[in-house]
């Protein structure tokens, strides 16, 4: 495995950003986060579009801080309405469950009360805080689908279908280079698929109009080799996490031009963990925000794909309206 930064905590990470690129990050405000009552939450979900067609994916990542657990509790209570609407529904994450460290007993302790009820049915990503435990041991041991798939225990990648769509799990702590072996196992799993449409999902963003995506030695610089073979193969969209925000970019090609046949990257890092500060918005960013924690609702139907985002405070920040072709 390739070592990863070895960053104390967020705090460090921000120190050195703002000594290294001169962003006045103190200076940046967040509103306070608004949770509100599981009836005003209910009202939100209310308003989803859900065709009974559609797999249903929700979820979100950097979830369950051990010392500020309100966050975690709000968006599982969110994933809850969204289940009661749509039972089939998936559960995914993107990565990094149980701050600071992803041990065992951190995701027992903190993890578990707000999102334990839905672990047969949660699709988890490995993120660098999970890998803070020593092999994610507290990662790998504590979600049952690594159970029913132990030869994804020791990679933490793996891939399913569900209707017309194949879902991809990725492990942006492993070596991501083009010949490595995850990169070839990627390969054969498209080139083996012939399902209409496809998803990503790995833990370090490409792009990010977040901190983390300005960090210059951040691991989201290496996955170039996940866009570069998921373009070649035609896949449609990617989910991500690492910077504690949430993100939608237009479809892009690997250098971020729009590109009509491009991917189109969701960053979802609003699980309940402190949000990030944003930097400065990136060319392609069509919606950014960095003020309410909340989920990513994807509705994934035959022929596309539809999205929205609910807040903890009870509302829908963004949604796709007409479904996006696959």
């Amino acid at each position: 495995m390739r070592a990863h930064p070895a960053l104390a905590s967020r705090r460090t990470e921000l120190a050195l950003l703002g000594a290294a690129a001169g962003v006045l990050l103190a200076g940046c405000k967040h509103e306070p986060v608004r949770i509100v009552p599981s009836n005003g939450l209910a009202a939100a979900v209310a308003t989803l579009d859900l065709p009974a067609d559609a797999a249903v994916l929700v979820g979100t990542g950097d979830i369950a801080d051990c010392d500020a657990p309100a966050g975690a509790e709000a968006t599982g209570e969110l994933i809850e309405l969204v289940l009661e609407r749509a039972p089939g529904a998936i559960v995914f994450t993107t990565g990094d469950h149980a701050y600071p460290d992803g041990s065992p007993q951190q995701f027992a302790e903190c993890y578990d009360p707000a999102w334990g009820a839905f672990n047969a049915r949660t699709v988890p990503t490995p993120g660098n805080h999970d890998y803070e435990t020593p092999d994610a041991s507290g990662f790998f041991g504590y979600f049952e689908v690594f159970a029913a798939r132990p030869g994804a225990r020791p990679t933490g990648y793996y891939a399913f279908e569900r209707g017309a769509w194949l879902v991809i799990v990725l492990n942006s702590l492993l070596a991501v280079d083009p010949g490595s072996v995850q990169v070839r196992w990627l390969e054969r799993v498209l080139a083996a698929s012939d399902t209409e449409c496809v998803l990503a999902i790995w833990h370090h963003p490409l792009r990010s109009s977040g901190f983390h995506g300005y960090l210059p030695w951040d691991e989201g610089r290496e996955t170039r080799a996940f866009w570069d073979v998921l373009l070649r193969h035609g896949a449609d969209v990617v989910l991500n996490g690492h910077d504690h925000v949430y993100e939608r970019f237009a479809k892009l090609d690997a250098e971020g031009r729009p590109d009509d046949a491009g991917l189109r990257q969701f960053t979802v890092g609003t699980g309940g963990a402190g949000l990030h500060p944003i930097v400065r918005q990136r060319a392609g960013s069509e919606y950014l925000t960095n003020e309410v924690y909340g989920v990513l609702v994807l509705a994934l139907g035959p022929r596309g794909y539809d999205w929205t985002f609910v807040g903890v405070d009870g509302v829908v920040h963004d949604r796709g309206g007409t479904p996006a072709s696959c």
